[in-house]
């Protein structure tokens, strides 16, 4: 089981930032698949139901790193760096 705090920075909310990523497929130019879509939604009901710390088991936790690190940015904000290292060191 993992923990992931979810910050709010000012305009920027950890909950928003995830669900977003989250969203996205790995693959823009493929998709999602059944399988991805799944697990996907499990993060998704794990960001709407967490009450200030995201707690993901280890499979969800994984996806939803593997979706961080597939992620193009279209901004460069320090903040999501700081996201981006507090949810790959999660505890």
């Amino acid at each position: 089981m993992k923990h992931i705090l979810l910050r709010d920075l000012g305009d920027l909310s950890y909950r928003d930032v995830l669900r977003e990523v989250t969203r996205r497929p790995l693959d823009p130019k493929t998709g999602a698949d059944i399988t991805e879509m799944r697990q996907s939604i499990r993060v998704l009901d794990a960001l709407d139901t967490a009450d200030g710390t995201l707690e993901l088991e280890d499979s969800d936790y994984q996806h939803l790193t593997a979706k961080l690190n597939a992620m193009s940015w279209n901004l460069v904000d320090k903040r999501l760096v700081q996201l981006i290292d507090e949810v790959l060191a999660a505890d």
